[in-house]
């Protein structure tokens, strides 16, 4: 779908508007919500979308633990996952870090990839599709695995959504033990708390063992990265046509491989909208002038660089002792260069 076709901030059909709460109430959530620096808040296309790849997760997760119960537990359905999902949100419990990061940007590589097929005029993306017919058979399996890991992350109106073994350890435990604790009243009510925590540890824990890391996106994409190195074909060319079709990720595990930083690193450079950033990530990476224009030209606006010359003239400035220590940085764990910020230093 495209951001136009979205009537998020439509009127009621009737003309009226759903009931607002009103008074001193809700003051303290307004000011922080009015003083929100604009350019960084959520659009209503973004807000939409993580929204809704967060409740299809969530209840793919609370059906997983009811499955996952002695005898199925208790039913799924959907009335019941919208009140679970309804209670989790309103104690915080699904504001977990990781998971909000990986909402964030999955939000972001579906809005740069539907703009740069959108440019192209194509539906699908052709660099993907192409890499099942190669020579070595491994890219070749590695691609339509990827290829079909990405048509289970879409439903049946094109929606993106996330899977349960796209999130990390951490967030992945603390998605599955935040839903059993909202089953826990109702599995209570037939068996007693003492059998239903029982009951809903052992569920998670069934649960948690289900997740395989290795059929993740990030996994998948990670592999076809490699085969393709093995055989020489992380090309120019196909780094700039990836680019062009709009597959953020691909590229980005490219970088991070080249670089030898981890593709979170590169993502959050990639997507910083910063050119300077951006261009330490590319010679960091032992990108040439020549592709990393050709990046700017094809998806810079995309990834918020508007400035084509000034970004190109800050790659042509960077030194390579300057790139290094770039590139040290990014080496460096993510929850420390994130603790540094909140201290203030940044990167030195």
């Amino acid at each position: 779908m495209m951001p136009e076709e979205w009537p998020i901030a439509a009127f009621a059909v009737d003309g009226t508007a759903s009931a607002r709460f009103a008074g001193r109430d809700r003051l303290s959530t307004v000011r922080r919500d009015f003083f929100l620096d604009p350019a960084k808040r959520l659009s209503e296309q973004e807000r939409a979308l993580m929204t809704a790849m967060l409740h299809c997760l969530v209840g793919d997760v609370a059906d997983a633990v009811r499955a996952a119960l002695p005898g199925g537990g208790v039913a799924a359905n959907d009335d019941g996952n919208a009140a679970l999902i309804a209670t989790l949100m309103a104690s915080g419990l699904l504001d977990e870090p990781g998971l909000m990061a990986l909402l964030l940007r999955r939000a972001d590589e579906e809005r740069i990839s539907t703009a740069a097929r959108a440019r192209s005029g194509r539906r699908e993306a052709r660099v993907l599709q192409g890499l099942v017919s190669h020579d070595y058979g491994a890219v070749a399996a590695a691609a339509m695995a990827l290829i079909l890991g990405n048509g289970r992350r879409r439903d049946r109106f094109g929606q993106c959504l996330i899977a349960y073994d796209d999130l990390s350890v951490a967030s992945a435990e603390a998605l599955v033990h935040s839903v059993s604790a909202a089953l826990r009243s109702e599995l209570a009510a037939n068996r007693g708390y003492a059998a239903a925590d029982a009951e809903l540890a052992e569920a998670g824990d069934r649960v948690l063992e289900q997740r395989d890391e290795e059929r993740g996106i990030d996994s998948l994409t990670a592999a076809l990265v490699v085969f393709l190195d093995e055989a020489g074909g992380l090309t120019d060319e196909l780094i700039l046509a990836a680019a062009n079709d709009g597959e953020i990720a691909f590229v980005a595990e490219v970088l991070a491989r080249r670089a030898g930083i981890s593709t979170e690193s590169a993502l959050d450079e990639l997507l910083s909208g910063d050119a300077k950033y951006f261009m330490a990530l590319l010679r960091s990476a032992g990108m040439s002038r020549g592709v990393s224009a050709g990046l700017l030209a094809g998806i810079g606006d995309l990834l918020g660089i508007d400035d084509v010359g000034d970004a190109i003239a800050r790659f042509d400035q960077l030194t390579d002792e300057e790139a290094e220590k770039a590139r040290s940085w990014l080496t460096t764990d993510a929850a420390y260069r994130a603790a540094l910020e909140r201290l203030g230093q940044g990167r030195g």
